[in-house]
C-alpha cells in the first residue's frame, strides 16, 4: 500500500497495489458502471439501478452510497464496490454491487475493494453495524467477509432467480448468505421469539455481541389492536414479494393471506417477511407464519428504524432451492442445517390455520 488506510481521513482513502489503484468514486465516474456491470453480468444485476448512471450518481452525491472503483495501470475501470444506507436504520451500511472486471481476475482486485469499504464504514463514527451479502454459490466472497469478523445471521432462501445465473449451471433459484459486523456498541434489544427458537436465535446474536435477552412469548395469536402496520415492496427482479411489519393487529392474517395472493397471482416465487423482534405481538405473527407453512432463516441485528432486530421468515410457492446452497464457516453450516430442518418440519400451507 501507498500509504497506511489508518492514517487518512475517510474522504481521501486510497490505496494502490500492483499498478492498480482503488479510489473512493466521484459522482461523476457513476456514468462508467453500467457498462461496467453489464461486462459481468449482462443486464442481469439484480439491482436496476447500476445500469442508470444519472440516479447513481444522484445517489452518491445525496451521500447515501459510498462507492470505490479500482482502476488499472493506464486508468481503465477494474471493479467496483458500494456502501449503501439501504436498511431502515440509518446507522448501518450495507456492502454490495461488487464486481471485478472479466480482463482484472485474479488479481486480488475484490479484496483491495473490500479492504477500502470497511476501512471506510468502521471509521464512520454514526456507523453501528455493517451488512454483507454474499451468493451461497461463491464461497471466496464469504471467506472474505468471515476472515474480516463478519458473522452469518441469516440465508435469503431463493433470493437470486435461476434465470440470472444460467451462465455459472445454477439448476435453480439460489439463496444469499446474510453477514453482519457490529461496528460500535449498540442499546442492547430484547428479541421475541416462539418457543422452540430461542437457542437459535440466541445464538445468532451472541455471535455478533449482542447482550439483549432473547425471551420466549406466547406463540398463541395475540396481536394488538387495531390494523396491523405492513409495508410491501414488490420485487419482480427477484421473484419475491417482501413485506417488513411495524406490528401486527387484528387483521394480520387477512392481510398475509391478502398478500399472498396478490404474489402468486403476479408470478412471484417467494413472499419474505420481516418480523419486529423487540415486541411480544412480532413473536406472535411469528408463530402464526409457521403454521402458515413459512420457514425461519435468521435475525438482522439491528436492522429496524428503532435499532430493533428483525427475524426472516419465507414461504415458498415452489419447493425450495436448499440443495446447492454451499456456505463457508462452520457456524452457517449450522445456520444451513436449522434452515432446513425448520422448512421440512413447517405446516403444510394448505393446512396452515386460517
Amino acid at each position: 500500500m501507498s500509504q497506511e488506510l489508518s492514517t487518512r481521513p475517510i474522504e481521501d482513502l486510497w490505496f494502490d497495489v500492483g499498478g492498480y489503484t482503488v479510489r473512493r468514486m466521484t459522482a461523476g465516474e457513476a456514468g462508467e458502471l453500467p457498462d461496467g456491470f453489464r461486462a459481468v453480468y449482462g443486464d442481469d444485476y439484480l439491482s436496476e439501478k447500476v445500469y442508470d448512471a444519472a440516479t447513481l450518481a444522484e445517489t452518491v452525491a445525496s451521500g447515501d452510497q459510498v462507492s470505490y472503483l479500482a482502476r488499472d495501470p493506464k486508468g481503465r475501470l477494474a471493479g467496483h464496490i458500494a456502501l449503501a444506507r439501504s436498511a431502515p436504520n440509518r446507522a448501518l451500511w450495507e456492502m454490495g454491487q461488487a464486481i471485478v472486471l472479466p480482463d482484472h481476475r485474479k488479481a486480488g482486485i475484490f479484496r483491495w475493494l473490500f479492504q477500502a469499504a470497511l476501512s471506510h464504514a468502521t471509521r464512520d463514527p454514526g456507523c453501528v453495524g455493517v451488512f454483507a451479502t454474499s451468493l451461497t454459490n461463491h464461497v471466496v466472497s464469504q471467506k472474505v467477509c468471515s476472515e474480516a469478523g463478519f458473522a452469518d445471521v441469516g440465508l435469503e432462501i431463493d433470493y437470486v432467480p435461476r434465470r440470472m445465473l444460467l451462465k455459472e449451471g445454477a439448476r435453480g433459484a439460489i439463496a444469499t448468505i446474510v453477514q453482519y459486523l457490529p461496528v460500535q456498541e449498540a442499546a442492547p434489544q430484547a428479541a421475541h421469539v416462539p418457543m422452540g427458537y430461542r437457542d437459535w436465535a440466541a445464538r445468532l446474536l451472541t455471535a455478533v455481541g449482542e447482550r439483549g435477552a432473547v425471551q420466549v412469548s406466547p406463540g398463541d395469536g395475540r396481536f394488538t389492536r387495531g390494523a396491523s402496520g405492513l409495508e410491501t415492496i414488490d420485487l419482480p427482479r427477484f421473484d419475491m414479494s417482501r413485506l417488513t411489519l411495524a406490528h401486527a393487529g387484528g387483521d394480520f392474517a387477512e392481510r398475509i393471506r391478502a398478500e399472498e395472493e396478490v404474489a402468486e397471482a403476479a408470478g412471484r416465487r417467494t413472499v419474505q417477511v420481516l418480523l419486529p423482534l423487540g415486541r411480544p405481538d412480532g413473536a406472535a405473527a411469528f408463530a402464526y407464519l409457521r403454521r402458515r407453512g413459512y420457514g425461519f432463516s435468521g435475525v438482522l441485528p439491528h436492522f429496524l428504524a428503532d435499532g430493533g432486530h428483525a427475524g426472516m421468515l419465507y414461504r415458498s410457492f415452489d419447493q425450495p432451492n436448499l440443495g446447492e446452497i454451499q456456505v463457508y464457516s462452520p457456524r452457517a453450516q449450522v445456520l444451513l442445517s436449522d434452515v432446513r430442518a425448520d422448512w421440512a418440519a413447517r405446516v403444510e400451507p394448505a393446512m396452515a390455520a386460517a
